[in-house]
């Protein structure tokens, strides 16, 4: 791994926690209501959370709808939080309605506006620990300017070259595996090369695991299952740019054989229907942002899991208005 910054030597400062107990369970649907049985993550309960994962809803219009994804681990002395990308301003607020003032990681997964257009608003109210991204070269005004942030604001600055791992206080980590560097080093504006870049991220705790690979594509897809097939295989997984065709496929739901899944995307030009009739044929406990809203994981120290939904579960996923 490059380090771009040394660290400085920080006081840990104790931070409102995002972790949440337990909702009741959906009751079954009416037949000719349109909805589904209730998702199987749903229907259990899980004592003692310590770690969170939220799949927040990101609204935004442009690209494939945008991605944020906030980590808490409760277990220590002082709560620890991640936010993995900011597609755009809901992130920042969401960050301060739960009075989090300071994120020991943020992670941009590669250069694209739907995937960083929110992190002038959370460093303007959080104090950043370490930032991480690919070192994607790009001379978009908006990306220099998120990259100047964090240069000036953030106490470290990375850019992984090989996986790093950070520990949690519940006795998890995450993991950040380096990228298909292939286009990283040149300055291009392509929508298909950057998603190629984007870094993946997976979280564990206990027996369970969680994967997020940014907008990648077949290429980046090919790059980790095979550079780290063990660390690809997980319990739930954020499904790639969005829900589109072009980052899932049956080979790398193979990989990652996934017990939940989950699609950010705007609703619009995305999740995908054939992507959609993918993993519907993988798994019943598939959940999109546009229907289900924040799409929170609570885990305990063992691994063990449930799914809460902001909206009623039973809805089904559907393609974007305009997907093609």
């Amino acid at each position: 791994m490059k380090r771009i910054r040394l660290p400085l030597l920080l006081t840990l400062i104790p931070v409102m926690t995002t972790c949440g107990g337990n909702s009741g369970s959906p009751t079954s649907p009416d037949p000719d209501d349109g909805l589904r049985d209730p998702p199987p993550a749903t229907l259990r309960t899980v004592d003692d959370v310590s770690l969170t994962i939220r799949v927040l809803q990101v609204k935004s219009a442009t690209g494939g709808g945008g991605d944020a994804v906030l980590v808490a681990d409760s277990a220590g002395a002082s709560p620890w939080h991640a936010l993995l990308d900011a597609g755009d301003g809901s992130a920042a607020a969401y960050l301060a309605q739960a009075g989090i003032d300071t994120l020991d990681l943020m992670v941009l997964t590669h250069a694209h506006h739907d995937h960083y257009a929110g992190m002038p608003g959370v460093f303007a109210g959080v104090h950043v620990r370490r930032f991480a991204y690919n070192g994607q070269v790009r001379s978009a005004v908006t990306y220099d300017d998120v990259l100047e942030l964090a240069w000036a604001q953030a106490d470290t600055v990375l850019v992984p070259d090989e996986p790093w791992t950070v520990s949690l206080p519940g006795g998890g980590q995450v993991v950040v595996m380096p990228p298909l560097n292939t286009w990283t080093g040149v300055d291009t504006d392509d929508g298909e090369e950057l998603n190629e870049g984007s870094l993946a991220i997976r979280v564990e705790q206990g027996e369970f695991s969680f994967l997020t690979t940014g907008d990648g594509e077949a290429e980046s897809n090919a790059h980790y299952r095979t550079s780290y097939p063990a660390w690809v295989d997980a319990d739930a997984f954020k499904v790639g740019h969005h829900g589109s065709t072009d980052a899932t496929d049956a080979s790398w739901l193979d990989a990652v054989t996934p017990e939940v899944a989950i699609v950010s995307a705007n609703g619009v030009s995305h999740p995908h229907g054939a992507t959609l009739s993918w993993l519907s044929a993988r798994t019943d406990d598939l959940y999109c942002t546009p229907e289900h809203g924040v799409v929170s994981l609570l885990v305990d120290a063992g691994g063990s899991y449930a799914v809460r939904t902001a909206q009623d579960p039973r809805i089904p996923c559907g393609p974007g208005t305009q997907a093609r």
